[in-house]
Order: C-alpha cells, then sequence, then structure tokens
C-alpha cells in the first residue's frame, strides 16, 4: 500500500529490536483481549436472543452482565484494544519493510474492522444501560400514572422497541465485524511467520483458505472461550466480592456454564498449539522455540488440572489462579510466535538493516555540507598542512587524536572550533576561523573517517 509506504523507513538495528519489544507487547495486550470480546459477544448476543425469545429474563440478565463485565469501560477498549492493534500493525510494517507480500494491505483492512467493530460493542453494551435507566423510570412513573399519559406511554413504548432494534444490530454487526477482523488478522500474522509463501501469495483469498490461518483463527477461538470463561469466573465471583444481587439460582447457573466454557475450551488448546507449532517454516525454528512451547503446554496442562478439579467439585475457589494461568498460557504463546517471527525474518532484517545504514549514509553526506563548503574542501584548505590520518607532521595523526573522543561529536566539534594547547610534544593548533556549524561537520567527518564509514 503506497500510503502506507511513506508512512515507514527501513529501521536500523537498534530499532528493530525495539521494534520487536513494541510487537510483543502489543499482542500481549490485544490478543487476550479480542479473545475476551470475542467471547463475551458471541455469549451475550446468543443469551440475550435466547432471552427474548423465551422470555427467560435470567438469560437476559446474563447477556447484559457477560458484556458489561468483560467489556471493562471505555478506556480499556483504547489501551487493550485501538492503541495495540494500531501499534502492532505500524510494527509489522516495519519488520516488513519492501518486503514482497500482501501481508501489509489486509492487516491494515483488519486494523479497521476491529476498530470499528469495538465501536459498535460498546454501543451494543450502552443499549442495555440504556435500558436499565428506561426501566428505572418507568419504575419511579408508576404504571398507573403512564396509563393516564397515553402519549407519553406510546412515546415509552415506541422508544423502547428503537432500543432493543438497535441492540441486536450493534451487538451482530460488533460479533460479525470482530469475527472477519480476527480471521484476516491472525492469517496475516501466520503468513508474516513464512516468507517462503510470500511470492505465492498474492490476494486475499489465498489468506482466508489457508490451513494456517485456520489453525491460527481456531487457536483463538478456544484461547478467547478459555478466557472469557475465566474472566466470567474471575469478575462474577472473585472480584471485589463478585457480583451484587446474585441468588442462588442465577449464581449455579453463570458458574456451571462458565465451568464447562473454560474447561473444555483449555482441553483443546494444546492440540491446536502444536498443529500450529507443525506448520511453522523451518527457517523459524530454534532451541528458545521449543523452550517456550514446552513451557506452554505445561501451563495448558497445570491450568486443566485446576479446571478439573472446579468442575468435578463446582467450586470457584481457584477461579483467581486459573484467571492467572490463563494469561501466562497467552504470554508464553505469544513470546513462542514472535520467537518464531524474529527467526523466520532474519534474512528480511538483515537486508532492511543494511537499507537503514545506507540512507544514514545518505542523510549524512548530505549534512556535511555547509554553507556550500565540503569537509574535503575544509581538509585541504585548512587542516592537511599539519594533519595526515596516519602520518605524524606538525600536529599528531589523526588515527591517534579522533579516537581518544569515543565518539564524543560535540567535544572534538568545541576543540576543533576553539583549540587549546593538549600536547606537550606538538605546538598548539591555530584557530581556522570556521564556524560552529562547519566545525561541528568537521568534527562528525574526521569520526566516519577514522571509523571507516567513509573512504
Amino acid at each position: 500500500m503506497d500510503f502506507l509506504e511513506q508512512l515507514v523507513i527501513p529501521p536500523s538495528a537498534n530499532h528493530v529490536m525495539l521494534l520487536k519489544w513494541i510487537l510483543t507487547i502489543s499482542l500481549l495486550l490485544l490478543i487476550p483481549y479480542v479473545g475476551m470480546m470475542l467471547g463475551a459477544t458471541f455469549i451475550s448476543n446468543s443469551f440475550n436472543k435466547l432471552g427474548k425469545k423465551l422470555h427467560n429474563p435470567l438469560y437476559t440478565r446474563f447477556a447484559k452482565d457477560v458484556i458489561e463485565q468483560l467489556t471493562i469501560t471505555k478506556s480499556a477498549e483504547l489501551a487493550l484494544g485501538s492503541i495495540p492493534v494500531l501499534s502492532a500493525t505500524f510494527a509489522y510494517a516495519q519488520l516488513l519493510y519492501e518486503a514482497k507480500t500482501i501481508t501489509m494491505g489486509i492487516m491494515v483492512l483488519s486494523a479497521l474492522f476491529f476498530i470499528i467493530a469495538f465501536i459498535f460493542i460498546y454501543k451494543y453494551r450502552s443499549t442495555f444501560q440504556i435500558g436499565d435507566v428506561l426501566r428505572s423510570y418507568k419504575n419511579l412513573a408508576g404504571e398507573n400514572i403512564l396509563v393516564q399519559h397515553n402519549e407519553d406511554s406510546e412515546r415509552i413504548k415506541e422508544y423502547e422497541e428503537n432500543l432493543s432494534s438497535s441492540n441486536s444490530v450493534y451487538g451482530s454487526a460488533g460479533m460479525y465485524l470482530l469475527l472477519i477482523a480476527s480471521y484476516l488478522f491472525m492469517g496475516c500474522t501466520s503468513l508474516a511467520s513464512d516468507p517462503e509463501r510470500w511470492g505465492e501469495v498474492n490476494n486475499i483469498l489465498q489468506i482466508l483458505f489457508s490451513w494456517q490461518t485456520l489453525f491460527n483463527f481456531t487457536y483463538l477461538l478456544a484461547a478467547g472461550g478459555t478466557i472469557t470463561g475465566g474472566a466470567i469466573l474471575f469478575y462474577f465471583f472473585k472480584w471485589q466480592g463478585g457480583l451484587e444481587d446474585m441468588d442462588d439460582a442465577y449464581a449455579e447457573f453463570v458458574k456451571g456454564y462458565a465451568l464447562k466454557l473454560t474447561f473444555f475450551s483449555a482441553m483443546s488448546l494444546p492440540l491446536l498449539v502444536f498443529f500450529d507449532f507443525l506448520y511453522l517454516p523451518s527457517t523459524a525454528n530454534s532451541p528458545a522455540l521449543y523452550v517456550h512451547l514446552v513451557i506452554t503446554l505445561l501451563l495448558i496442562l497445570i491450568l486443566c488440572n485446576f479446571l478439573y478439579s472446579m468442575v468435578k467439585n463446582s467450586d470457584v475457589s481457584f477461579a483467581s489462579i486459573v484467571f492467572i494461568l490463563i494469561f501466562l498460557v497467552f504470554t508464553f504463546n505469544i513470546i513462542k510466535d514472535q520467537t518464531a517471527l524474529g527467526n523466520a525474518l532474519k534474512e528480511q532484517t538483515e537486508e532492511i538493516t543494511k537499507k537503514a545504514e545506507e540512507l544514514e549514509k545518505e542523510a549524512k553526506a548530505k549534512t556535511l555540507v555547509a554553507g556550500g563548503v565540503t569537509p574535503d574542501q575544509i581538509y585541504n584548505s585548512k587542516c592537511s598542512a599539519c594533519h595526515r590520518f596516519d602520518v605524524k607532521l606538525v600536529g599528531p595523526p589523526y588515527q591517534q587524536t579522533v579516537p581518544k573522543y569515543n565518539g564524543d561529536i560535540q567535544t572534538l566539534a568545541n576543540f576543533i572550533f576553539n583549540p587549546v594547547k593538549k600536547n606537550p610534544d606538538f605546538p598548539p593548533m591555530p584557530n581556522q576561523g570556521l564556524k560552529k556549524k562547519e566545525a561541528f561537520m568537521m568534527a562528525q567527518w574526521l569520526m566516519d573517517k577514522v571509523s571507516g564509514k567513509i573512504k
């Protein structure tokens, strides 16, 4: 995408390391949040429709509580959703600079879908909150008063119908957009980690109908079910003492549903993690990758043991531990994936760092001109009578003096601008009448010459 290419530049070696940290942190925030949003919107939409169809207030309340508790706040959407997806997309764009792949075009599309989906989901949540306000007003006003004011009663009824319609539309739109965005994003991350496929995959259909995409997305769904169930157990029963006004019937329903969802979702994770590993290209393998894979599988095993105990005893006492273990599983699996990405992009990273070095040299060459005078001209007219790089003349050779500054360009520039006697074996250097900008230019040029950056 042309506009994206204009926003990114080839990163240097130090910037590559920084980009990898940014990408890892972004995914550690984004992937668990997206998984929880997928589970929350699916559960809430499903039980909301069932509640309306069966006139079951328990289902309706569960739909409302799930979306309100698991979406947390609007600030959380920015911190855990929109900002991480944008920063992850930018990091991938930098790491895949000038790579011959359609990955970035599809990833930008998925980022757009993510943000729109988050907006719809929070609008869906707000319809429940508005509904609560409306019911409170009706309770305060009283049915008798509303019956006496038929016009107001009709308006309220019409508003309730519109609110119910908006609730369904926002919920469904948010859920489907989130599914599409997640599928595309997981497809892009799998393609980015497999440079051997870059030349083969040249349209979106090849990403959509790819086994790698399917396995990665299935893993996200299973991980989403795990973290959603764990979050329900944690927020409904542990966080700040649990939800208020939960009677025994409702608490048992929530507990039974959440325990089964978490347990069966977690049980599928080892197989999906292993299949994902099998589809990694050979260039992605390394000892560190195997270590992270083993740790991830061990954490899943420990998680499943806790969940089995909770399901068997119908007990939520380990809900907090389970919630922490789920995040640890996400963490080590994401680190594993980023290790694989770093291994697979080794050649790509070497190419872009070389490109960055070339651009840096070009930029330095442009800055090594001040007022139309080049460093070579200043050296030949003012410096060469007393100095050489490797031969002692009137003054010491640059190969001996310049390294003493340890790369401190400004200190060397200050000496060139206003020289003072330093070495008793040589006469004092006369002031050459250079401007400060010219002195800084010469200091930079000398250091680059001595280090071999300029020949």
